[in-house]
């Protein structure tokens, strides 16, 4: 299954973001806009870039509109030149993408990876508050939703509270009276599942991951995976990757402890191991 699905203007920018992005992901181009809606209805890549102006014909913002509520989980990224279409901007914050590439800007590869992988951390979070059968109140969903987002970043407690528009105190007050424990335990798990996620990635290691979102080693990572959702990395993919671990985190919601290695989450079944 391809990562990511590109839909540029030419070649040229089409050879650019495939060049930035694959390796970690993997990449495919596709030729219109029903080749992309076609490719969807077989199987759902992390993330679709498209620019929406220069394939003849234009995508009007109605068809993106579409794909944006049929694919919610799909992070939506728009790479185009918006050179005197600078109010088009406003009309892609309303339908809620998830990132956007400036293409006249000629944008670094690195700078391409930051737009997607913070896309792709957003739609991760759409995945986890929607499908993750997990028994949040509002609060909860919106805490978690910027934790995982912000996992990369090493947040605190206190930057959570002020995401939340609340005084450390005043939000670890509200979190407790919401039954949501300790705002630490939630950023925890927001890192874990974004830990999780990463590892499901062939080009990613255990290293890599663990560099990313502020572990010192790959040891720790893995130390930080057995204590607190029961398997190693490795286990872990074998298992079922972030829907294990979010089978985990469900169980701790509803005040069970944390399963021992090669136990199965409460709701979930175990995946055989790879061959």
């Amino acid at each position: 299954m391809d990562d990511i699905l590109v839909l540029p203007s030419d070649q040229r920018a089409a050879a650019a973001l495939i060049g930035a992005l694959d390796p970690p992901y993997r990449v495919a181009s596709v030729e219109g806009i029903e080749d992309l809606e076609a490719r969807l209805q077989v199987s759902e890549p992390q993330a679709c870039i498209l620019d929406i102006f220069d394939p003849p014909p234009p995508i009007p913002l109605t068809s993106l509109g579409s794909l944006r509520r049929n694919h919610p989980t799909v992070a939506l990224v728009i790479a185009a030149e918006f050179t005197g279409r600078e109010m088009d901007l406003y009309h892609l914050g309303r339908l809620s993408v998830d990132g956007v590439i400036r293409l006249e800007n000629r944008p670094h590869a690195r700078d391409i990876r930051a737009v997607v992988d913070r896309a792709i951390a957003a739609s991760l979070a759409t995945r986890v508050i929607q499908e993750g059968d997990l028994d949040l109140p509002p609060l909860g969903q919106k805490a978690m939703r910027w934790a995982i987002e912000h996992a990369e970043h090493a947040p605190q407690v206190s930057d959570l509270a002020a995401a939340m528009a609340m005084s450390t105190r005043s939000f670890m007050r509200e979190m407790k009276a919401a039954g949501l424990g300790s705002p630490r335990d939630l950023l925890l798990w927001g890192r874990l599942i974004r830990a999780s996620h990463l590892l499901e990635r062939p080009a990613e290691t255990v290293e890599s991951v663990a560099f990313r979102l502020g572990y010192s080693s790959g040891g720790a990572l893995g130390k930080a995976l057995n204590r607190h959702v029961g398997c190693s990395p490795t286990e872990l993919l074998d298992q079922g990757g972030v829907a294990w671990t979010l089978g985990v985190f469900g169980r701790t919601l509803e005040g069970g402890r944390t399963p021992a290695g090669g136990r199965t989450p409460p709701g979930g079944k175990k995946k055989p191991p790879r061959q």
